[in-house]
């Protein structure tokens, strides 16, 4: 018969074993954690500002940027590393242990990453409580995740990349201090990885001088070019063409140019505080404001966009005649059973009057008809706002907006929402080139008539004539006019 001592002696043992092993981890969570906490408060205080200031100084080219972007990562991967190395040294747990207690600190920014491709195409600062705690989770990331915007329209995956640099970091420093070759046979410590360290970091110190030293022969001085405004929709191109001139890097050509929308751009040409704008065609009233303070104006036609209606991708209707867009907006259609859809009212929303899709709207769309008055919690005063409120309204999903082709295809993209028909033809660039779209729009450079231009403005009038403002026109997300 069997000892019934040694039945519960072996369970007892393992229990041993696991809370011997768990508690250790715990500890070491909880430390990193902590390290991780204190780390980012300080930096994002301390050096994070100075970094954005960096990024943007005048003279910073693209390639400076993206070689300060390698540094600023490399550095923060040696701290990680650095602290991964003194737990080691410190800690007895074995490495795979001491390792995983970056675990659920990874699985934070995991979650953070997924809550964060939710928000509006995964862009963080749209993403609300969490972005907060990502803020806290590693807020050196910041800055990088800032500048990288105008470079790539892939921001989840540097979002992700943010998230794991910190653990990656800690599990290298973990692995060089618990690593077998790190003394030799003789017991002398081995110096390889302290040279590939000093030798990478002092490589990205004399790129980032050269790039820096880096003469700069701009089109157009910094300090000569234009004051431009436009609308919403024009920004990305505008941004470009501010690089392509300046020599700017993009991310200062971002953070420096300001657009007011279109009404406002109109008002700021008329009343001579901008030189030129990037717009859609004037709408009555600010034809009427031109007249009376004695301004003409002057619209040059560079670029092609489309006009388009969306509505909430679980929305049956695919497509809409030209008629049926004027009778809903008219008034008389009211519900999507009239047009092909289910039977629920249609909430039509409307952009503010001035606006430059509204005042395409009336123009080019109802030609003359009037638009019925909506409450006003259906009129829209920005343009990205329209496409959210068709994205989000209710789970009937019986919104009706519009915007132009490039901005909700592009700048707002939202998955939740598809594009219309119109007349049996999809808006897209193909049917924009070949005007087979029944709604395509205009966008006007606008200059105010009989001034002499200045120098600087002359050469920017010439380049958006020219074979490489075309090509940045159409890179902006316009077909342009001379294609």
């Amino acid at each position: 018969m069997s000892d019934p001592k040694r039945v519960i002696t072996k369970p007892e043992k393992n229990e041993s074993v696991r809370i011997a092993w768990f508690w250790p981890w715990l500890g070491g969570t909880f430390m990193f954690g902590l390290f991780s906490v204190m780390f980012n408060v300080v930096w994002s205080m301390v050096v994070a500002p100075q970094v954005q200031l960096l990024l943007r100084h005048e003279g910073v080219t693209d390639t400076t940027v993206f070689v300060i972007l390698l540094l600023y990562a490399w550095i923060i991967g040696l701290i990680f590393a650095a602290y991964g190395a003194l737990s080691a040294r410190m800690s007895s747990m074995g490495k795979l242990s001491l390792m995983l207690t970056g675990l659920l600190p990874l699985l934070c920014g995991l979650w953070l990453w997924i809550v964060g491709i939710q928000g509006s195409g995964g862009q963080p600062a749209e993403v609300g409580g969490a972005w907060e705690l990502f803020s806290l989770y590693h807020a050196w990331a910041e800055p990088v995740l800032e500048v990288l915007g105008p470079y790539t329209q892939h921001g989840e995956v540097w979002f992700l990349l943010a998230a794991l640099l910190p653990i990656a970091g800690m599990v290298v420093g973990v692995g060089v201090n618990r690593y077998p070759a790190l003394t030799d046979k003789n017991g002398k410590v081995d110096h390889r990885w302290q040279w590939i360290v000093a030798a990478i970091s002092a490589a990205l110190v004399i790129v980032l001088t050269i790039s820096l030293m880096l003469p700069q022969r701009p089109y157009i001085a910094e300090r000569d070019f234009p004051v431009v405004d436009g609308a919403t929709a024009a920004i990305p191109f505008a941004q470009d063409m501010l690089h392509e001139l300046t020599g700017m890097s993009k991310a200062r050509a971002a953070h420096e140019l300001r657009f007011n929308t279109t009404h406002q751009a109109y008002v700021n040409l008329i009343e001579k505080k901008a030189d030129l704008i990037l717009v859609a065609g004037p709408s009555d009233e600010e034809l009427r404001l031109a007249k009376s303070r004695g301004i003409q104006m002057k619209l040059t036609p560079i670029g092609w966009d489309a006009f388009i209606f969306l509505v909430h991708q679980d929305n049956p209707v695919k497509g809409l005649s030209s008629e049926q867009v004027r009778s809903i907006y008219e008034g008389s259609i009211r519900n999507w059973s009239e047009v092909g859809g289910k039977h629920q009212p249609i909430v039509a929303y409307q952009r503010e009057e001035n606006s430059g899709s509204q005042t395409y709207m009336q123009k080019k769309v109802m030609k003359g008809h009037d638009m019925a008055e909506p409450p006003r919690e259906l009129r829209i005063g920005i343009m990205g706002e329209i496409i959210n409120a068709v994205a989000d309204f209710n789970k009937d999903h019986n919104a009706l907006g519009y915007s132009f082709y490039y901005f909700a295809n592009v700048m707002h993209d939202r998955q939740e929402v598809k594009f219309l028909s119109i007349d049996g033809v999809k808006p897209n660039k193909e049917h924009i080139r070949s005007k087979q779209y029944p709604f395509t729009a205009q966008l006007f450079v606008v200059t105010r008539e009989g001034e002499k231009p200045s120098p600087s403005i002359q050469r920017l009038l010439e380049w958006l004539q020219s074979e490489a403002g075309t090509r940045a026109i159409e890179k902006g997300g316009f077909v342009p006019v001379n294609s």
